[in-house]
């Protein structure tokens, strides 16, 4: 009967610690862009159940693979929409992008996430947040600073283009964004300007 017990205690135990997940604590910049993305107004997006019903309510924009000055890469852990005013800075962010660079694109490698979606990418890319992240709050997107052009390779001179004008929306109070080295990309959070 001991041993039995034993053995329930450990069962339970480990089917407890695989439901929870390890929340770590935010830093201060952390918190600041969660509530930029939490300020929209949506409820953090759980499952795709809840992200059509945002759909279905114009709440989340779908975003089309191909746009003028950015492509969507093949997305395996989100999904290709925004909020609407989300999809707005995207298309002026591209749009300056062009302007500045000539017929050149880069490329979105990550929009919106449900937290099951979350849950699965903290199992193969360790930048992914143990906390909720601003893609679940369909206010946040990744754009590649190592893929332009259909190529994937370091291009020192586009790459500070783009930051650049990620730079000036974040002056003018429209974005916060972070360049993560690991992944190789810009993460953008919309701001409720």
């Amino acid at each position: 009967m001991r041993n039995l017990l034993a053995v329930l205690f450990c069962i339970s135990f480990f089917y407890v610690s695989a439901q929870s997940r390890i929340i770590i604590e935010p830093s201060k910049e952390y918190v600041q862009h969660l509530d930029a993305a939490k300020s929209h107004k949506l409820e953090l997006i759980k499952d795709n159940k809840q992200l059509d019903k945002y759909t279905n309510q114009g709440k989340l924009v779908r975003i089309a693979q191909r746009g003028y000055g950015w492509r969507i890469a093949d997305l395996s852990h989100s999904h290709a929409f925004l909020i609407p005013k989300g999809k707005d800075v995207l298309r002026n962010i591209a749009r300056d992008f062009v302007k500045t660079t000539g017929q050149n694109f880069f490329v979105v490698t990550s929009l919106t996430r449900t937290l099951q979606d979350q849950n699965r990418l903290r199992g193969v890319n360790s930048n992914a947040s143990s906390n909720d992240s601003a893609h679940n709050f369909g206010a946040s997107f990744d754009i590649s600073y190592i893929r332009f052009n259909h190529n994937v390779r370091i291009d020192s001179k586009l790459q500070n283009h783009l930051e650049n004008i990620l730079k000036s929306y974040v002056s003018t109070g429209k974005i916060y964004y972070v360049k993560e080295s690991k992944s190789k990309c810009f993460h953008i959070i919309v701001r409720n300007y």
